[in-house]
């Protein structure tokens, strides 16, 4: 099942306002709790990252990569992710690496789970 995805301004004006943040080279993940049972995500992905292919592209991959990665995460957040430019050369599987690595940083993953970057 795809993730819940975030789609209204307010929605995004709202994380943006009271979430927190981690980087990598290739996204800025914005995360913040949303007091529900599940996870949402949207995308923020500048015309300055490529054209519309382009963009979609990322969209895609880091979408499967998030459902990829989701069975990990604990519950009740909503996920921003923005590109940067270098993410329109990312691959599935370093999507999934680098998504699963920012979410353990900012202990989002749950406990019993520490190996999950093996099970991917």
């Amino acid at each position: 099942m795809p993730p819940e995805r975030l789609k209204k301004n307010f929605e995004f004006k709202n994380i943006y306002r009271n979430g927190r943040t981690v980087v990598s080279k290739n996204i800025v993940l914005y995360y913040c709790p949303n007091k529900t049972k599940f996870n949402r995500l949207g995308f923020s992905i500048s015309k300055k990252t490529g054209n519309s292919v382009t963009r979609n592209r990322i969209r895609r991959i880091y979408r499967e990569a998030f459902k990829r990665i989701e069975d990990h995460l604990l519950l009740g957040y909503d996920f921003i992710i923005i590109a940067r430019k270098p993410a329109a050369d990312v691959s599935y599987n370093d999507a999934c690496e680098e998504l699963l690595k920012l979410c353990r940083k900012k202990s989002l993953v749950k406990e019993h789970t520490t190996n999950a970057g093996e099970n991917l």
